[in-house]
């Protein structure tokens, strides 16, 4: 039973310093890139740096609808954290790294909607017309695919 409970522990704590990382991470770069870049980002061949305030969600969806928003983002990240405690053992590490990536970027968009009213996008790509995203977005799209792979190949569970 001891060794369960340690089981359990490392791979709370291991969750935990992704997420953390993942959210100080993106806060930084996203500051950094704010506040830095718009002078050099002529130099960029793939990207442009393009400040936008977007109120709503993917694609332009939902605009102004920042509470609707938020509730929807607290209940994802309650139920995702809810299923990983719930089956905390059976999860592999690498499911925990992804699903922190996720949550971290749900945490930061949800917290740039509650303290600024809306999100800061600023990568636009240069090659192909796409909506202008963040940080946030890169880290829930990236996490939302390697879950799916994840739960598709069957490698999302724990093989002691």
């Amino acid at each position: 039973m001891n060794q369960k409970k340690n089981k359990y522990f490392n791979q709370l704590f291991y969750f935990v310093v992704c997420l953390i990382f993942m959210v100080v991470f993106n806060f930084l770069i996203t500051g950094y890139i704010l506040n830095n870049v718009f002078v050099a980002c002529d130099n960029l061949r793939f990207i442009d740096i393009v400040y936008v305030k977007n109120t709503g969600a993917a694609f332009s969806s939902f605009q102004h609808s920042t509470l609707l928003l938020i509730i929807c983002s607290v209940i994802v990240m309650s139920v995702v954290l809810f299923e990983l405690f719930r089956n905390r053992i059976k999860y592999s590490p690498v499911f925990y790294f992804f699903s922190a990536m996720l949550l971290s970027g749900i945490f930061c968009n949800t917290y740039e909607r509650i303290t600024l009213g809306y999100v800061r996008d600023f990568i636009s790509l240069k090659f192909i017309k796409f909506p202008v995203f963040n940080i946030s977005d890169i880290l829930i799209n990236f996490g939302v695919l390697a879950i799916m792979y994840l739960i598709v190949t069957g490698k999302y569970l724990r093989h002691d």
